[in-house]
């Protein structure tokens, strides 16, 4: 089968590709750099170089291909603009390129308002929804185990986490290479022609910050955990230089994981990939971080 991916060679497709290809497929992956291409070409995979923004360049790529996996890919945080021209960027490759399968890297949020940045999602998902000539299956994973590194440059001057999340409170956390086995998995089911469900949400692990610390405790690493609030983050932000609308974004979406319960409500037994890696075996990456110089 023909498969092109976008992402190039990020945190999940390292764990896609090589496996696809073992599988017997012709992978391409789209790349805006060309000094990718030798290592996307190491792997047994072909590069195509492009913009993500020119739908010429996109449907003349995903144009004879059994299944494109699509994300968005842009540096930076991307805004609710830049999402919505995206989205109608990829629909239209999709569409005047004829693919019948389609898998989308979404997110937890894309289903409700009340998730703030994280609802710019479902304009995604809503875009692609419309082109009635494709499946699509929208995978759509918790907050990355990744998010935490933010957190390094407090612990290591401060010895302390703020985070307007309540320390009690559990969160549903994921890691990349999990991210990547349910992109796989989800790419062979419908590779197989099986029934999917429209959406499918991905998490290694729940944890509050009080477990966090714990976890990070148990490998040396010491820190305080100051609750601060969301008008707190907020300003925070914007005294770094982010846009009021993505600042405001994250402060609601700090709102809503007070409200587990409401974020996660449609995650189920049925609609659910189960990670491996849990938020103990995360401690033990970030704190090699915290202890390196």
């Amino acid at each position: 089968m023909k498969i092109t991916l976008l992402g190039s060679l990020g945190n999940i497709n390292q764990h896609t590709i090589p496996r696809l290809v073992t599988d017997g497929h012709e992978v391409t992956v789209v790349t805006s750099s060309s000094e990718r291409v030798a290592a996307i070409e190491a792997l047994g995979a072909k590069a195509a170089v492009g913009q993500m923004e020119d739908v010429d360049f996109l449907t003349k790529t995903f144009t004879g291909q059994d299944l494109v996996y699509l994300m968005i890919a842009m540096s930076g945080t991307p805004n609710e603009k830049a999402v919505e021209e995206r989205a109608a960027i990829y629909s239209q490759a999709i569409k005047d390129s004829g693919v019948k399968q389609v898998v989308n890297l979404s997110s937890v949020g894309a289903q409700t308002p009340e998730a703030g940045i994280l609802y710019q999602y479902h304009h995604m998902e809503d875009a692609l929804d419309a082109v009635e000539t494709s499946t699509v299956s929208h995978i759509r994973p918790v907050g990355f185990y990744t998010n935490l590194f933010a957190q390094l440059e407090t612990i290591k001057s401060q010895g302390k986490i703020f985070d307007a999340i309540s320390p009690e409170t559990k969160r549903a956390w994921v890691a990349t290479e999990d991210i990547a086995d349910a992109v796989y998995a989800r790419i062979k089911a419908l590779l197989s022609d099986e029934e999917v469900s429209k959406s499918q949400y991905v998490l290694s692990d729940f944890a509050s910050g009080q477990e966090w610390l714990a976890a990070l405790a148990e490998n040396g690493v010491q820190a305080d955990y100051v609750k601060i609030s969301v008008d707190q983050q907020i300003q925070g932000m914007l005294k770094a230089g982010l846009p009021k609308e993505i600042a405001e974004g994250f402060g609601q979406m700090s709102r809503i994981q007070e409200q587990p319960d409401r974020l996660y409500e449609e995650i189920t037994a049925g609609n659910y990939h189960q990670g491996k890696v849990k938020i103990t075996d995360f401690a033990k990456i970030f704190a090699a971080a915290v202890k390196a110089n």
